[in-house]
């Protein structure tokens, strides 16, 4: 609106159009995010995991889901601030959501550069589990072996019955 005029026309060819490919953009890019995020919120509730790791789960998907959806409210907010047009909307949406990728460019030079910088604490988790996995096998191993050994025991034992009641048949 100029500033020496009561009349004001509005000259932005802004459509719903627009504002639909905006969500789907932002829908599309974002949609990996939240999913990942709710896992994590869901897996924090199974009691398989130990406490701590639970904590963490909790933690990690509920800041990651908090991220994405402040990342989704700003750029609408922001988007309909000052775009003007279709074509404005869709270059603030790509712009927001480069700027959001950077950190990913970012942790993987640094992977690039060297590995252990990025270990993770869930390698040292995945371990761990795999040792309780192959602790538990031996244990069921063991634990097949021992009913092995009975079921020996009581056909052996059946067979010594069997052999003595033939036994005392023929003794009548």
């Amino acid at each position: 609106c100029p500033r020496d005029s009561d009349v004001c026309e509005d000259k932005g060819d802004l459509t719903k159009t627009g504002w639909a490919i905006f969500s789907v953009l932002m829908t599309a890019y974002l949609a990996k995010d939240v999913i990942s995020g709710s896992k994590l919120i869901y897996h924090s509730s199974k009691s398989r995991h130990p406490l701590r790791s639970r904590i963490r789960y909790f933690i990690g998907g509920l800041g990651l889901c908090s991220i994405t959806l402040f990342a989704f409210y700003v750029s609408t907010v922001y988007n309909k601030a000052i775009a003007t047009s279709n074509t404005a909307i869709i270059a603030n949406s790509v712009i927001v959501l480069f700027i959001m990728e950077i950190d990913e460019y970012i942790f993987s030079a640094v992977d690039a550069i060297n590995d252990k910088w990025t270990e993770h604490a869930a390698d040292a988790e995945v371990s761990e589990m795999r040792e309780e996995i192959a602790r538990q096998r031996a244990q069921l191993a063991s634990q097949q072996k021992e009913i092995d050994d009975l079921r020996d025991d009581l056909r052996k034992l059946c067979e010594t019955v069997e052999s003595q009641s033939v036994w005392s048949r023929w003794e009548y």
